[in-house]
């Protein structure tokens, strides 16, 4: 019997209609409060060097949302409910899940 084959997840996040903040108290973090398998992560926009001048460092509080284990997601659409509509897109072998297959 041949082992089943795990679909291609692909999770895209649109920088400009994503409202994500890890510090803004009113910016968004309903998917990573949201997703019960923990597919999302943060880091820094951009990394802190302390050898630059103070003044031209970059803000340490600006992160970014990151998808580095897509491969776990199951497809629930709990993301696509709570985010803004059009933040994210998933797809299965290149398949949209759709808002309103999600339930939204």
């Amino acid at each position: 019997m041949a082992p089943e084959r795990q679909a291609v997840v692909e999770i895209t996040v649109n920088e400009e209609k994503c409202r994500f903040s890890l510090y803004d108290p009113s910016g968004c973090k309903r998917c990573i409060e949201i997703c019960p398998l923990a597919i999302f992560a943060t880091r820094p926009i951009q990394k802190r060097d302390f050898s630059v001048p103070r003044e031209q460092r970059v803000d340490p509080t600006i992160w970014m949302l990151l998808t580095p284990w897509q491969d776990y997601c199951d497809g629930c659409g709990a993301c696509l409910r709570a985010c803004e509509p059009g933040a994210l897109t998933i797809t299965f072998d290149g398949m949209p899940i759709e808002a309103k297959a999600a339930g939204r």
